[in-house]
């Protein structure tokens, strides 16, 4: 790591070369030589900032916003955008006397003190019982567009004639930006997978390109010879809905050169499975539970991440080993010894199936009494 000298420390070496120079003189607060060496000493300490702060935005492990995304773009990683939440079939019932259609543009609001808005992008043409079913789109991106089926709306403006708007679908779709956290992992899943020529790993690569989507899972002929199955994880750690699961298939299909045909592309949202760790911790001189667990977590999230790597057909099921977590914990910086370590409260390997997503759970360490 790059080391900067402190303003104090420059400024005494310019006194000391200044003193090397004119001799003995007085350098106190208020000579001369201090009232020109230290503003000199505060600018050159600023210089140094910017120069630590440029280091570190070259280093993805260290980079954050505009820097990270300069720093993965040398991968041709690029940070997915939020996207708008939308009903992917006319799903928007509207009932209502004395109106023959409502226009493209007509805005709706969900009930309550802080509405979510809506648009309904083309014009919806109501039948002589007066109903009638639209398309609706939500007007700011993110998850918190995402509705279920049954969620009533109120127009913006008033509409005459209007008596009720409800999903008959969910609407779905929605995704936030990706964080710096989801984003750097990204990057370091595509560097350590040797991701080339349509293998499973690539699989992995593409599903992870679509927005709303953070982890994933490919398994190579496992509904049969010269298939491949997808498994997703989305935002959160909850499964992601039917609209991003349809997205990435898209995506994959766009992307593949060679492999089974589209009926031997199976892409499907996963079940998380939480693993809850435990341990009692003998920590070294100088060292609390404070600096220790978050490294802790970080090494747990890291293998838990490792395990999702593409895998076949004979090894569907992965296990968590329990002594790896063990090791893991040894080899964290303050920890000297353990003891009672546990996943899931139980001190032996534990599993997740093929259709499953392990999520890093409560991290819980104690000091040994």
């Amino acid at each position: 790591m790059i080391q900067i000298p402190t303003e104090e420390e420059i400024y005494n070496r310019l006194i000391n070369r200044y003193l090397g120079i004119t001799g003995p003189m007085n350098v106190d607060e208020g000579s001369i030589p201090y009232d020109f060496l230290k503003p000199t000493s505060m600018e050159i300490a600023e210089a140094y900032q910017f120069v630590l702060a440029l280091y570190y935005a070259l280093w993805v492990e260290f980079a954050d916003g505009d820097n990270l995304d300069l720093a993965v773009s040398t991968q041709g990683i690029v940070r997915k955008l939020a996207t708008l939440a939308k009903l992917p079939t006319p799903q928007l019932k509207l009932v209502g006397l004395s109106v023959d259609i409502i226009r493209a543009g007509t805005r709706f609001m969900t009930e309550g003190t802080s509405p979510m808005f809506f648009v309904v992008p083309e014009d919806v043409r109501l039948d002589g019982l007066g109903n009638g079913l639209g398309l609706l789109v939500a007007e700011e991106a993110g998850q918190q567009g995402n509705l279920k089926a049954g969620t009533k709306l109120l127009p913006v403006s008033t509409i005459n004639g209007l008596q009720s708007v409800e999903l008959l679908a969910d609407l779905e779709g929605g995704t936030d930006k990706e964080t710096d956290a989801d984003l750097r992992n990204r990057y370091w899943q595509k560097v350590r997978r040797r991701a080339t020529s349509g293998n499973a790993a690539h699989y992995i690569e593409w599903a992870l390109e679509v927005s709303g989507v953070t982890e994933a899972r490919a398994f190579e002929n496992l509904d049969g010879p010269n298939t491949v199955r997808v498994v997703l994880l989305g935002q959160n750690g909850q499964p992601p809905d039917s609209t991003i699961v349809a997205a990435t298939r898209a995506h994959i299909l766009s992307q593949r050169p060679l492999g089974p045909g589209d009926d031997g592309i199976f892409v499907m949202a996963a079940t998380p499975k939480s693993f809850d760790f435990y341990s009692k911790v003998k920590l070294l001189k100088n060292f609390e539970l404070e600096d220790v667990t978050p490294a802790y977590k970080t090494a747990l999230g890291e293998y838990l991440s490792d395990l999702l790597e593409s895998t076949d057909a004979d090894d569907t099921t992965r296990p968590i080993v329990w002594t790896k977590t063990g090791a893991l914990l040894l080899g964290t910086k303050g920890v000297e010894d353990y003891s009672n370590l546990t996943i899931n409260g139980e001190a032996v390997n534990s599993t997740f199936g093929p259709d499953e997503v392990p999520v890093l759970g409560a991290v819980t360490l104690e000091v040994m009494t």
